[in-house]
């Protein structure tokens, strides 16, 4: 073998030990001369997504201030025929359904006005109740669904429970139609019924989604209207 070829061979081993040092994050004596530059790497890159992570919380909480207290500002244009505490909570429970299933919480308070007015007591005369306007027959579904525990026909007066129901059949809609639109038409109506207009090659009026749409604008074309200062 020739001088040549052994070096060549001694260089490679090298660097072979040196990129699998890398990947591994482990340091080999071998190529001890090459590790305080992949952990400064390291550092570097671990030190970038921290500062990322960091900012992406900050603007989140910042959000969710804003974004709670316009559900604030809206419920207070209702009788939700709750009590304070409870009326103070329901903006708690949209941003945690909404977090749960990526929605807008202010796409979800859209929804929630155009099914109730946030009337937490509102009956329709098909049967639906609730904030959300579930049927029973639906929410027992759900509610076996979800492993939410359901204590009959006043479950759906809880606020709360309504809510994570209600985001939970939204969320179902959407996955089994691929298309927000067609979603909220099935909320509405029922799934089987869009199904079998859609086998028709009927689409929908989507006048109740124009209606979840046209409340949502109303409330992100004036969220600049948000009190800033008022308590998280």
């Amino acid at each position: 073998m020739t001088s040549y070829k052994a070096k060549q061979i001694i260089l490679s081993s090298v660097l072979v030990l040196a990129f699998t040092s890398f990947l591994t994050g482990k340091t080999s004596q071998y190529v001890s001369g090459l590790s305080p530059f992949f952990s400064s790497v390291s550092q570097m890159e671990g030190n970038f997504f921290d500062r990322a992570k960091e900012k992406r919380f900050q603007s989140e909480l910042a959000y969710n201030k804003s974004t709670r207290n316009k559900i604030r500002q809206v419920i207070l244009e209702y009788n939700t025929g709750l009590d304070e505490t409870s009326s103070l909570l329901i903006p708690e429970w949209i941003l945690a359904e909404s977090k749960k299933y990526g929605y807008d919480p202010l796409f979800l308070t859209a929804l929630i006005i155009t099914e109730s007015s946030f009337y937490n007591w509102a009956k329709s005369n098909r049967g639906a109740h609730g904030l959300m306007q579930l049927k029973l027959a639906t929410a027992v579904a759900l509610a076996s669904e979800t492993h939410l525990k359901w204590k009959g026909t006043p479950t759906l007066y809880d606020p709360e429970k309504n809510i994570a129901l209600g985001a939970y059949y939204l969320n179902k809609m959407m996955t089994r139609f691929g298309d927000l639109t067609l979603a909220l038409e099935a909320y509405n109506q029922g799934p089987s019924r869009l199904s079998r207009f859609l086998r028709k090659g009927y689409l929908p009026h989507k006048r109740y989604s124009r209606k979840v749409f046209k409340n949502y604008r109303k409330m992100t074309e004036n969220t600049q209207n948000i009190v800033e200062n008022q308590p998280i």
